[in-house]
């Protein structure tokens, strides 16, 4: 690939389309020979490239303004930053697992190019109508560059046809122009082979040519396919998708959204991911076909950035298709299998730090129960409420003479005669508040869920330390499973990226609470009386070695510490409540966790509870 600076005539046009947009922009880089599969394509820090060979090649050379200008969009309108563009890689993502329950689709690279298509799309609309504004009675360039795209490459399958459509729509253009009047539909040849394969016997599937021993292993791997090839000829049969509806509900999301790419993104993919599925059954494609711009050159999204996106609350909204909202079927969350959870996130940002990734994730899932945690603190004696005046003598001190009272008494001030002081009634002492220092044990045994697929203990942990945060407050998390798997500092802190790599540490081994670390932590008359700490164990039914069983000689270890702390509660996945009886004969309280449901008001009682604690020592 080679570069050089713009002709003249392409300066030109390259300031008629910044003008259009009412930005400055540096130049772009025109190239020759990209072999990148398209004619234009944006990176971010804001850069914008052209192949103009690729360009001639599609007989767009005389459209360079409208080209210049849909790229300009991508950095004004649509991504426009990076942390949009992640946020509509999100939202395609989440589409495409709501709408392709069989995974018939790769996920990351099909949500890239469906969120440059909806980025595509705002973008034209936008340059046509500020096209039609500075030139008005005149066609638009940007449609005759549709023109020309469309006569060069012809619309071949429905998925295609519904975007031409929706621009037509869109334009006010005569049907047949960027695509024919009639939606491309499934061949019939292809339907009446999916009907036969609907009457097909596993039981008469020929298997002889493999070894006798192996045959009934080999029939049933057969039938297992198959049970799933008959699952999508249900898809082809059942006419899932109507694209002349489709194609107006994309128009109508263009419209709507033309100001908010990401709130209009989930809409744009949950009409065109059924299409793909589609083609994917039918021809075997698996990457969506056709042209357009591209972003290129990204590198993996920082902490920083993932905690923005993920924060956005349009990332948590249901997935659901148009069609369903408009005859008003009730929304219901989608079915575990079609849920966004943490593990696909994880996936669509593999380039990124997994730690902040699922910091991200976890803190956005439990930001809607986070309040600051504070709790009543030490009271302050204040100078009391101010009480009746008295004579100020002469050996009392001069900073105590209330002057306005004496000037009121006789403006002939004579010491020890006219002078007055103000006397101060005793008053209770201010209430304040203190920061919360929390020490969390986690366990990461193979009986507990594991963070990476979503865990139910991971979100109570991170609602309790979200609100100590919050409120000012510090954190140790430990991460423990078996006899020698424990994981964490000794130090509390507010590093929310390192309480994570604890919080998410995963040893997926036995279960033995780690006794000889909390008896080192908390030795004997080593309570420091000016900190209130609280102790949290999140677990499940294995947490009876917290109190000794299967490491006996420490037995005393978990009621000892219980002494040095001001309160100790066990977040506890046990439906049998199986370690009430000694949890309470060791003075810690017990709350339940049966699902994730349960998490934010258990975590919600908690954190009341501590916020109410009062130390008598403090107050006696």
């Amino acid at each position: 690939m080679t570069g050089r600076a713009p002709t003249d005539t392409e300066l030109v046009t390259w300031r008629a389309a910044l003008q259009l947009w009412g930005v400055q922009l540096h130049l772009p880089n025109m190239v020759r020979d990209s072999a990148t599969g398209t004619f234009a394509w944006f990176s971010f820090p804001p850069s914008i490239s052209i192949d103009v060979d690729e360009l001639a090649r599609h007989g767009a050379q005389h459209h360079l303004v409208s080209v210049f200008a849909h790229e300009i969009g991508h950095h004004v309108l649509s991504p426009s930053t990076r942390i949009v563009s992640f946020k509509l890689l999100q939202q395609m993502a989440r589409a495409i697992v709501a709408s392709d329950p069989r995974r018939t689709i790769p996920v990351t690279t099909t949500a890239q190019k469906l969120s440059n298509l909806w980025s595509d799309m705002l973008i034209n609309d936008r340059v046509v109508r500020m096209q039609r504004r500075r030139h008005p009675g005149t066609e638009p360039d940007m449609i005759a560059l549709w023109r020309t795209l469309a006569a060069g490459d012809p619309v071949s399958n429905a998925f295609w046809w519904v975007l031409m459509r929706a621009y037509e729509l869109l334009w006010s253009l005569p049907s047949n122009t960027l695509c024919p009047n009639d939606p491309p539909v499934v061949p019939e040849a292809v339907r009446d082979e999916a009907r036969a394969r609907q009457h097909i016997d596993p039981a008469t599937l020929d298997v002889s040519m493999v070894r006798e021993d192996l045959q009934e292993k080999e029939r049933a791997h057969r039938a297992a396919a198959l049970r799933v090839q008959a699952l999508q000829d249900e898809l082809l049969l059942s006419q899932p998708v109507q694209p002349v509806a489709d194609a107006e509900y994309v128009a109508n999301a263009i419209r709507t959204f033309g100001a908010d790419p990401v709130g209009g993104a989930l809409t744009f993919g949950m009409v065109l991911v059924p299409y793909l599925v589609l083609d994917s059954i039918i021809s075997g494609a698996t990457e969506v076909s056709g042209g357009g711009c591209a972003e290129v050159g990204g590198s993996p999204a920082t902490a920083v950035e993932l905690a923005e996106v993920l924060a956005d609350p349009r990332l948590n909204e249901t997935p659901v298709h148009p069609a369903t909202a408009a005859v008003g079927v009730p929304l219901q969350d989608p079915a575990p299998g079609q849920q966004y959870g943490v593990a696909q996130t994880l996936a669509l940002f593999a380039g990124s730090d997994p730690n902040a990734v699922m910091l991200a994730w976890y803190e956005a899932q439990a930001r809607p129960w986070v309040s600051p945690l504070r709790q009543r603190g030490r009271g302050i004696a204040t100078a009391g409420i101010p009480g009746p005046l008295e004579t100020w003598e002469l050996d009392d001190e001069v900073a105590d003479i209330d002057w306005p009272a004496t000037l009121a008494t006789n403006p002939v001030v004579v010491p020890g005669v006219t002078t007055r002081r103000r006397t101060h009634l005793p008053d209770d002492p201010a209430l304040t508040t203190e920061a919360v220092t929390l020490d969390l044990y986690i366990d990461s045994s193979a009986s507990m869920p594991n963070p990476q697929r979503g865990s139910p203990a991971v979100l109570a942990g991170m609602i309790l330390i979200l609100s100590v945060l919050k409120g000012g407050g510090r954190v140790r998390v430990t991460s423990w499973s078996g006899p020698g798997q424990v994981a964490g500092d000794s130090a509390f802190t507010r590093d929310r990226l390192e309480i994570m790599r604890q919080l998410t540490t995963f040893f997926c081994g036995g279960t033995s609470f780690p006794l000889d670390l909390l008896a080192d932590r908390y030795p004997a008359g080593g309570r420091d009386r000016d900190e209130l700490r609280h102790l949290v164990v999140l677990s499940d039914d294995g947490l009876a070695s917290l109190f000794g069983a299967g490491q006996e000689e420490y037995a005393e270890v978990a009621a000892t510490v219980r002494r040095h702390l001001d309160t100790a509660t066990l977040l506890v996945q046990d439906r049998s409540r199986s370690v009430a009886g000694p949890a309470a004969e060791a003075g810690y309280a017990v709350d339940y966790l049966d699902t994730m449901s349960d998490a934010p008001p258990v975590c919600a009682r908690l954190a009341a509870h501590i916020a109410g604690y009062r130390r008598e020592v403090l107050h006696g």
